[in-house]
């Protein structure tokens, strides 16, 4: 049968039962005596059972009342831990998080606040992919993202999207290169030369960024070889099959046989933007926004 209980007089009757003491007990939950005493009869009278021994001299805990204080201390830990985690999933410090970002744009933005996210909400499931910024866009739409660090021309209608940091592009090419003789170089001294580039069929941001530079240079790069993997993009111009851009930054991914060159003013740049869908309301996502802020703040 279904006893209707308060949950104060649960909480009441672990103090005076810790206490043994009305008088004790009473100061203690910083209300008068009296009521006190009525919400513990409340109680028994409730579960139709005697709690408490009451004499003259002393206040004991009946059989009945050794175990509903043994149960009432697991039920009102248990409400507690409810209340904090859900308290904690409202303020994003639980839950699952999907970032991605777009390993040619490497900045220590992305990695920072990655890093300073997880230390603050070390709780919440952190995943993050690689992914070109047109992939991410879609990603987000569908509901597989939460985030993308992304290229902000690649915004849509129900994305939104918040530029965050710009760098200059630095030329990337073989140490064996005749053109790493030189301190710095210009775009249209590349015009001849094959390229590495980003996949033209994944939405690569980066790759939309030279294409645009070199057209205003005024021509139209050879590419010779596509990947959006960093690391190989930088094996493939050790091995002098190309030549390409990478943002300033880049120049801690370590590569035997690469070197850089920065470019003659105007120098082109590439653009870092986060971008979540607009229905996201997701407390995690909202935590790792702030996080960036802060981030950049400093």
């Amino acid at each position: 049968m279904t006893t209707d209980l308060e949950l104060r007089q649960l909480r009441y009757f672990v103090v005076v039962a810790e206490e043994l003491n009305f008088t004790r007990a009473a100061e203690r939950l910083q209300i008068a005596q009296p009521p006190l005493s009525r919400q513990i009869q409340g109680l028994e009278k409730a579960l139709g059972v005697d709690l408490l021994e009451r004499t003259n001299r002393r206040v004991a805990l009946t059989a009945a009342g050794q175990v509903f204080l043994s149960e009432c201390r697991q039920i009102l830990a248990h409400l507690d831990r409810t209340v904090r985690n859900t308290q904690r999933a409202a303020q994003g410090e639980t839950g699952q998080l999907v970032v991605g970002f777009e390993g040619s744009v490497h900045n220590d933005v992305v990695l920072k606040t990655i890093r300073k996210f997880r230390h603050q909400c070390p709780d919440v499931e952190l995943i993050v992919q690689e992914m070109p910024s047109g992939r991410q866009l879609e990603g987000l739409h569908k509901g597989r993202l939460d985030l993308g660090f992304v290229e902000p021309i690649m915004a849509t209608a129900d994305v939104v999207v918040e530029p965050l940091i710009a760098e200059p592009l630095i030329v990337a090419l073989a140490e064996t290169h005749p053109l790493a003789d030189h301190k710095q170089l210009t775009l249209t001294q590349l015009a001849q030369e094959s390229w590495i580039t980003g996949r033209s069929d994944e939405g690569c941001g980066l790759l939309v960024r030279i294409l645009a530079a070199c057209r205003q240079a005024g021509f139209t790069p050879k590419v010779q070889q596509e990947t959006n993997d960093p690391q190989m993009m930088l094996g493939l111009v050790a091995a002098s099959l190309g030549v390409t851009l990478l943002p300033t930054s880049a120049r801690s991914f370590f590569q035997t046989g690469v070197t850089y060159r920065p470019l003659q003013p105007p120098v082109p740049e590439v653009e870092l933007a986060i971008a979540w869908h607009s229905g996201n309301q997701s407390p995690v996502l909202r935590a790792f926004l702030q996080t960036i802020q802060v981030s950049l703040a400093k």
